[in-house]
């Protein structure tokens, strides 16, 4: 064999080898993580930014799930203990077993605090009402959504606007501040 093709199969059998080594240690590695997610979580850098696509989120206390997130993707930084959303749906699960929802264009969640900002077209709903603003915060410790901006609320027998408001969650009861205003149908019986 002529020296310049032995040198060509030599580069070409090493190459090779290479390739199946590496191979190798990606199948193992894989099979790792695979088996033990934690040690992939254990492996990003501390103070490292990561970016998601679609990611849910569940949080729960006392074996009950107070709310329940999912967006389209989330961008992770944890030097600032925050990740960012896109296309957010949250749903917050009280303790008489009602929901409400929420959507918006972007949304915040403080992972130090689970506190959780929304904004962007924001609609928050259940069974009975609908309201609508530009922006919504929930605070998780005290279970409590506040409205900072204009808000909107229809519902069956009901339609009103105030500049601000206020949601508590556990009790159920909403406070309405400035300029409030609507308009309540009624067929002479009391609403409440």
């Amino acid at each position: 064999m002529l020296p310049a093709k032995r040198t060509m199969m030599w580069i070409l059998v090493i190459g090779i080898a290479l390739m199946l080594g590496v191979l190798v240690t990606v199948f193992i590695k894989y099979r790792e993580f695979s088996e033990n997610p934690t040690k992939l979580v254990e492996a990003i850098p501390e103070g490292a930014d990561i970016v998601l696509g679609e990611i849910r989120h569940t949080a729960i206390k006392d074996g009950r799930k107070e709310w329940s997130l999912k967006a389209a993707s989330a961008n992770y930084s944890d030097n600032k203990k925050e990740a960012r959303f896109t296309d957010v749906h949250v749903v917050f699960f009280l303790e008489n077993d009602r929901e409400v929802m929420v959507k918006g264009q972007q949304g915040r969640l403080k992972t130090d605090t689970n506190d959780i900002e929304i904004t962007g077209d924001v609609v928050v709903w259940d069974d009975d009402y609908k309201l609508t603003a530009e922006k919504i915060r929930y605070n998780h410790h005290l279970q409590e959504i506040d409205i900072p901006v204009r808000v909107d609320i229809t519902g069956r027998l009901l339609d009103l606007q105030a500049d601000r408001m206020t949601i508590d969650l556990k009790s159920e009861t909403a406070l309405m501040k400035g300029a409030v205003k609507g308009h309540i149908r009624g067929n002479n019986k009391p609403i409440l």
